[in-house]
C-alpha cells in the first residue's frame, strides 16, 4: 500500500515543486467545472417547467456517446501518458509529469459543457440526466489529482526498454 503522507523524506524540492504545480493546474481545471456547472444551473433554471420545442434531431442520440468517448478517451490518455511519463529523458520528466495529470482532467472537463448542451435540448431536468455529465468530470478529475507516491518513480534513473532485468 503507498505511504498516505504528502511529504516524501528523500525527494528533491523540484519534486515536490512539481507536484504541487500539478495538483493546482488539475485543481483549476476543477474549478472550471465547477463555474460551468453553476452557469448550466443557471441556464437551465427555469426550462423545466416551460414548453420546450422537440429537440434537434440526433442530439439525444449524440450527447451520451460523446460522454461515453470523453470518459474513455481521458482514461486511456491517463494511463498512456503515465506509464511514458517516468521513462522519458530526466529533464522532461517533470512535464511529462504535469501533462499525464492536467490533460486527462481537461479533457473529460469537456463533458461539464455537453451537460448544459443535453439540459437546454434534450432534458433540463439535473436528475434525469445532467446529473450525470456533471458528476463525472468531477470524480473523474478528483482521481487525476497527483498523488506523492506516484511522483516517486521520477526519481529512479530512467529505465532501457531494450534491457531487461536478469533473473
Amino acid at each position: 500500500m503507498p505511504p498516505t503522507n504528502d511529504s516524501h523524506p528523500a525527494r528533491a524540492p523540484a519534486g515536490e515543486a512539481c507536484l504541487v504545480r500539478t495538483r493546482l493546474a488539475v485543481l483549476n481545471v476543477l474549478v472550471g467545472v465547477g463555474l460551468t456547472i453553476a452557469l448550466g444551473g443557471w441556464l437551465l433554471r427555469g426550462r423545466a417547467e416551460g414548453h420546450r420545442p422537440a429537440p434537434p434531431g440526433g442530439v439525444s442520440d449524440l450527447l451520451l456517446p460523446a460522454l461515453l468517448a470523453l470518459i474513455v478517451a481521458s482514461c486511456i490518455l491517463r494511463s498512456v501518458l503515465a506509464r511514458r511519463a517516468p521513462d522519458g529523458p530526466p529533464a522532461r520528466r517533470a512535464s511529462a509529469f504535469y501533462w499525464a495529470h492536467v490533460l486527462p482532467a481537461a479533457v473529460i472537463a469537456l463533458a461539464a459543457p455537453l451537460g448544459i448542451a443535453y439540459g437546454w435540448w434534450v432534458n433540463p431536468r439535473v436528475n434525469q440526466g445532467v446529473l450525470m455529465f456533471w458528476i463525472i468530470p468531477l470524480a473523474l478529475g478528483f482521481l487525476f489529482l497527483p498523488r506523492s507516491y506516484e511522483l516517486d518513480a521520477f526519481h529512479d534513473p530512467a529505465q532501457d526498454p531494450s534491457r531487461t532485468p536478469s533473473p
